[in-house]
């Protein structure tokens, strides 16, 4: 009895660890992204429209972040909808 004890035991402990490591990676990547806020674009990287720095525009304008070429991007809901509509068109074909 103390022997199936003694294995839940460690397989919870080993699951602790396992979830403690995978929080840990996602906070680094997380602080990867942030420190790279600073260079986010002024404008649509597709149509140059300006950035509102309005609550509105943060939650409706689309921010990419690709950590090994170090690049932000920024695109506007028009460019999304006129990329998300090229999409479709061609996966219709």
């Amino acid at each position: 009895m103390t022997n199936k004890k003694h294995k839940k035991k460690l397989k919870r402990a080993a699951k602790k660890k396992k979830d403690k490591a995978q929080a840990q990676q996602q906070q680094e990547q997380l602080k990867k992204q942030m420190n790279m806020f600073d260079r986010l674009p002024e404008a649509c990287n597709t149509c140059g429209e300006e950035f509102p720095k309005t609550r509105e525009a943060h939650m409706s304008w689309r921010v990419t972040v690709r950590n090994k070429e170090q690049q932000v991007r920024l695109f506007c809901p028009d460019c999304l909808e006129k990329a998300k509509e090229f999409v479709e068109e061609h996966n219709e074909v």
